[in-house]
């Protein structure tokens, strides 16, 4: 009876003293790379230089990956890519981009910015066609492609030790396509996950 009560005891004391032990971090100091996939909303504010209005403004929509290759808590090198169509116009696009990330902190939240250069291309009915030399008819398919960067950030939510939620995610990325427009801006969120 001696022995059972030194080892309820035992029991006892080692189950309080783990429960005032604070609860594990979701820290991710280890993680070496993570992968996200996502929604994207792109704006098409193509400008005044097309057979559209001004003011138009028509999302399409699409998604996004992208892999992370961490230096660092701090510091990663992201590469994208992101597809997306609709509109009107029959958009379709898509964009690939690498370039540097910060993690501005490292705990449960955390806010991010990047900046990121690669190559779009994009085929619409006519979206640009006011654009081209000499310009083509209203809603005559042509294509675009060139030289793109992507500049913004976002914050992702540490659910658990691997898994994230992207809340949200802003950025510009203007296509200069040899025009320096038009100016894009894509919102987004979706989950990843760090190993």
């Amino acid at each position: 009876m001696k022995k059972i009560a030194i080892a309820l005891l035992l029991f006892a004391t080692a189950a309080f003293c783990f429960a005032q032990a604070p609860g594990p971090a979701l820290s991710t100091l280890g993680a070496r790379s993570d992968v996200y996939v996502g929604f994207l909303a792109t704006s098409t504010d193509i400008g005044g230089n097309t057979f559209a209005s001004t003011q138009f403004f028509d999302p399409i929509y699409g998604g996004e990956v992208a892999y992370t290759g961490n230096l660092n808590p701090r510091w990663g090198v992201t590469g994208s890519a992101a597809v997306s169509g609709g509109t009107a116009w029959d958009v379709k696009e898509f964009s690939g981009t690498v370039g540097p990330r910060c993690n501005l902190l490292t705990g449960r939240i955390r806010p991010y910015v990047t900046f990121q250069v690669g190559f779009a291309y994009q085929s619409s009915n006519g979206l640009y066609a006011g654009d081209h030399h000499p310009p083509l008819r209203p809603r005559s398919s042509d294509t675009e492609d060139g030289f793109t960067y992507r500049m913004g950030g976002g914050t992702d939510f540490q659910v658990t030790h691997s898994f994230y939620w992207r809340m949200f995610s802003w950025d510009f990325q203007p296509m200069p396509w040899g025009r320096h427009t038009p100016w894009y801006e894509n919102v987004g969120g979706g989950i990843g996950y760090r190993f």
